[in-house]
């Protein structure tokens, strides 16, 4: 079965697990405000789950490296983590409510590195099936921004666990048969011979891009969780926070449709430079304390970023990588440039919230891109191998 026949299996798996992810992050920290949590404990839950994460990007992403049914691992992963939504939206002592987040983030932070994977190791348009991503995200907070105000906030968890199921749904569819025919290829037995993701660590390029990713992934993905926060600190509401994300998302569809060309007149590696100046200096703007309506108007500085970066430091990653360990790179991109600068951004923000207002946090994000900026210029991240000659 051809990549190009399977292309709307790929683009609908973005589409379904994301859309999970749209309809539930960006609103858990106000289902948890509206329980009576403070913002640190906010903070903490969201970066409770992010550490679990770290360990299950690390644990999944060595199973599904050696794994010749990496279907059924994606599959999987997807199942289970809509059976753990429907545990946490039962729990209501902290302590439970932090163990059973960090269950569900065991088994949904592998599948968006994986899923990546398993389309970097088999595509060559990479760029526009992960756009459905960004669609899916989209609809999913709109969605969910329009029925909350409508209903209630609870109406997150039914959202995120069926579009997760639709997403194993959509693996399975895809088709076992292309799975055993491409086993021998991607398995790669290199990967068990050189030990696994120690073996990334003599990678020192590699190792200076993930370290610079750091301080760039995690304030995107903690936006998630604070813009909501700051948009109704600007005079906004709830459903005002759906509509506006719903913007903000949206605008990453065209850059990631858009990247590879942008990548093959620029470079991929300057490309991401100018990202991530993008990036640090919306954040700073943000931190200013500005009206719901100027938030709303400088919102399309994320497709810019995102669109761009989500993209290209993956692909990065994975050309940097040795021969057949590409998913184990991209695994460790996530996992410290992903996870671990979320918990960091996470209790920050957190912390932040409560002292200074989510003004402060954005601030806080602006400098952190900052230090990311200065580190890729330092490293000359922003030439390529040929150019550096190494």
């Amino acid at each position: 079965m051809s990549m190009k026949h399977d292309r709307r299996g790929y683009a609908a798996l973005y589409n379904f697990s994301y859309m999970s992810i749209g309809a539930f992050v960006p609103l858990v920290g106000q289902y948890l405000s509206s329980e009576g949590f403070s913002g640190t404990q906010v903070g903490t839950v969201t970066a409770t789950g992010t550490a679990v994460a770290i360990f299950a990007s690390a644990f999944w992403g060595k199973r599904y490296s050696r794994s010749g049914r990496k279907d059924l691992v994606l599959m999987g992963l997807c199942l289970m983590a809509s059976l753990m939504c429907f545990v946490f939206m039962n729990m209501e002592e902290y302590i439970f409510v932090i163990a059973a987040f960090g269950a569900m983030y065991f088994f949904q932070a592998p599948v968006m590195s994986l899923t990546d994977a398993f389309t970097v190791e088999r595509a060559s348009v990479f760029g526009s099936l992960r756009a459905w991503g960004a669609v899916g995200f989209a609809l999913g907070i709109f969605l969910a921004g329009v029925f909350s105000d409508v209903l209630d906030i609870k109406v997150i968890f039914p959202f995120y666990i069926l579009s997760f199921t639709a997403a194993a749904v959509t693996v399975w569819r895809i088709g076992v048969k292309t799975e055993e025919k491409e086993r021998g290829n991607v398995k790669g037995d290199s990967v068990k011979r050189e030990g696994g993701y120690t073996s990334l660590l003599k990678n020192r390029r590699l190792c200076q891009l993930i370290l610079c990713a750091f301080f760039m992934g995690g304030t995107n993905v903690a936006n998630n969780t604070y813009f909501s926060f700051l948009y109704i600190e600007g005079g906004g509401t709830v459903a005002g926070v759906g509509a506006v994300m719903l913007l903000m998302v949206g605008s990453e569809v065209p850059f990631m449709a858009w990247c590879e060309r942008l990548s093959r007149k620029f470079t991929g590696e300057k490309t991401i430079m100018a990202a991530m100046i993008i990036s640090a200096v919306r954040f700073l703007v943000m931190g200013l304390g500005l009206p719901w309506w100027m938030l709303a108007a400088i919102s399309f500085s994320q497709g810019v970023v995102n669109g761009i970066i989500l993209i290209e430091f993956v692909r990065y990653a994975a050309k940097l990588a040795p021969k057949g360990k590409e998913s184990l790179a991209i695994s460790a991109y996530y996992i410290i440039g992903s996870n671990l600068s979320t918990i960091v951004c996470q209790l920050c923000g957190g912390r932040l919230l409560d002292l200074g207002g989510a003004a402060a946090v954005y601030l806080f994000f602006g400098f952190f891109n900052m230090a990311g900026v200065c580190l890729y210029w330092k490293f000359r991240l922003y030439k390529s191998i040929d150019e550096t000659g190494g």
